[in-house]
């Protein structure tokens, strides 16, 4: 598979992109592989942790489900 997302480095990545374009500031915290995802966390808050949570397919690299706290 060529989407195929293998390293939590590559999640963060993906994740991190994707934030990017609702977020300025970004600052992963943390990037679990559960079965067939992956659970990534990023701190989105400038002043206070603020923790948004982006769930990705492992097999395609698609963006299953995000949160983005106010």
């Amino acid at each position: 598979m060529d989407n195929e997302v293998k390293s939590a480095a590559e999640a963060t990545r993906i994740a991190s992109s994707f934030i990017g374009k609702y977020r300025w500031y970004i600052r992963p915290l943390k990037a679990v592989r559960e079965n067939d995802a992956w659970l990534v966390e990023i701190d989105v808050g400038p002043l206070a942790p603020i923790i948004a949570k982006i769930k990705i397919d492992a097999k395609s690299g698609d963006i299953l489900e995000y949160t983005i706290p106010s």
